[in-house]
């Protein structure tokens, strides 16, 4: 097949190095199966108010066409006027309403333009046009009509879920319904738990052209030979005798790293020589910063900003405890990895992760809005090698039922040659 990939995220968000590992693991299972695509991405973040354009992309292998957004950066500076104004991250429900529509007009047009000229240049016939995320899906859907071709939406979540009880769920917020509503040959979920099957049923999407599917891990090709001595050459800040307490994520506010910061005030305050890795960037850094600071935690934290995904599972591989503590689902790609590392988890009761963590047998799991009880487990598990090495047993059990990418995207293009086998192209 050819494959068109349209997407409104960018491969690597973070100083062209961290991102989205779905994203990036999708490409590379149609690379591996032998398929040829494009990949046309905008050349600004969508999402944040950075007014620079996306750093360092990288991977010439997926044919990266850079869409210019020059109409998004007044948008932007609208958006960050608004918020500077409400001195509040959240925007007034019919900015929040202009500004996304606004985006999804411009993105589309942008997304059209730039096809036509790619597919042109490079004689260019897609099979199939792929697009991710919601603001891509009505590019796809039209692209797949002037070319008469299928059209894949992939949606990697959803804020919908509780909100579908609502009247004018369409309406109010049209462009995370676009996802869904924008019709598609097939439509491909991720079940990272923010419960998008249950918006798919609502919206009464067909099962026929619907999955539902996990992520996959993509393990190291050989164990990581890394040690905290490579570790502590890149960042003299690490202390190689302190118990490692790692978190993998990038530092928006609903990934709540204040949550661990509190909990890390727990440990200080109880003798535990621990620090707290935080690998990962993003806008909530510097506000984290002033966190720790004032609460007199800024030795034990290490920032060590974005990190190459190959050095992740080195980092894992030395740390003694993974903590995650987002606020909409916790059921995410650094959780599976750190479960095929072994390691115990400490993080917050979750719906989405009720089938993943079991407190006291591969993880201690606190209320959302208990930091106490969040520090306590910190220093449990610091303290207790033999809890520590019983966890580490339950998730190799655990991990050993989870996909690996390959197994993932085998299954996903399956379904895609389905899809264009009855076209007979």
């Amino acid at each position: 097949m050819k494959i068109l990939h349209i997407s409104a995220l960018p491969i690597w968000s973070m100083n062209g190095r961290g991102g989205m590992p779905s994203l990036r693991e999708t490409l590379n299972g149609h690379l591996r199966e032998k398929h040829e695509i494009i990949f046309i991405a905008p050349e600004y973040d969508l999402f944040s108010d950075d007014l620079s354009p996306i750093p360092g992309v990288r991977g010439s292998k997926y044919g990266i066409e850079i869409a210019k957004c020059s109409w998004l950066l007044p948008l932007k500076r609208f958006r960050r006027h608004i918020r500077k104004m409400r001195e509040s991250n959240s925007l007034p429900s019919p900015f929040r309403w202009l500004i996304n529509m606004s985006i999804l007009f411009f993105l589309t047009v942008t997304f059209l333009l730039k096809a036509f000229k790619v597919c042109k240049k490079d004689a260019f016939k897609p099979d199939l046009i792929y697009a991710h995320n919601q603001y891509s899906a009505l590019a796809g859907f039209l692209l797949g009509k002037l070319w008469k071709v299928p059209n894949v939406t992939r949606l990697y979540g959803t804020f919908l879920a509780d909100l579908m009880a609502k009247p004018f769920v369409s309406l109010r917020y049209p462009t995370a319904a676009a996802g869904y509503l924008v019709p598609s040959s097939l439509l491909i979920c991720t079940n990272d738990g923010t419960r998008g099957d249950e918006v798919a049923r609502k919206f009464r999407i067909s099962q026929k052209r619907f999955r539902f599917w996990q992520n996959g891990v993509e393990p190291p090709s050989s164990p990581p030979k890394m040690t905290r001595e490579d570790f502590l050459t890149r960042n003299p800040k690490l202390n190689i005798n302190s118990k490692w307490i790692v978190s993998c994520s990038r530092l928006s506010y609903w990934k709540r790293i204040d949550r661990m910061l509190n909990a890390l005030v727990v440990c200080k305050k109880e003798g535990v020589d621990c620090q707290l890795i935080i690998a990962g960037d993003g806008p909530e850094k510097e506000n984290l910063q002033n966190i720790a600071k004032k609460s007199h935690i800024e030795d034990s934290i290490v920032w060590l900003g974005a990190v190459d995904h190959d050095d992740i599972w080195g980092l894992l591989n030395v740390s003694d405890v993974f903590t995650i503590t987002n606020d909409v689902t916790n059921r995410c790609n650094p959780l599976y990895e750190a479960a095929w590392a072994t390691l115990p988890v400490v993080s917050v009761k979750d719906p989405s992760t009720s089938d993943l963590l079991i407190h006291g047998e591969n993880a201690l799991l606190a209320d959302k809005e208990n930091p106490t009880a969040l520090g306590q487990y910190l220093c449990q598990i610091c303290r207790n090698e033999k809890m520590k090495e019983k966890m580490k047993d339950s998730q190799k059990r655990l991990s050993a039922s989870f996909w690996t990418w390959e197994e993932r995207m085998k299954a996903e293009v399956k379904e895609l040659e389905k899809v264009i086998r009855p076209l007979g192209r």
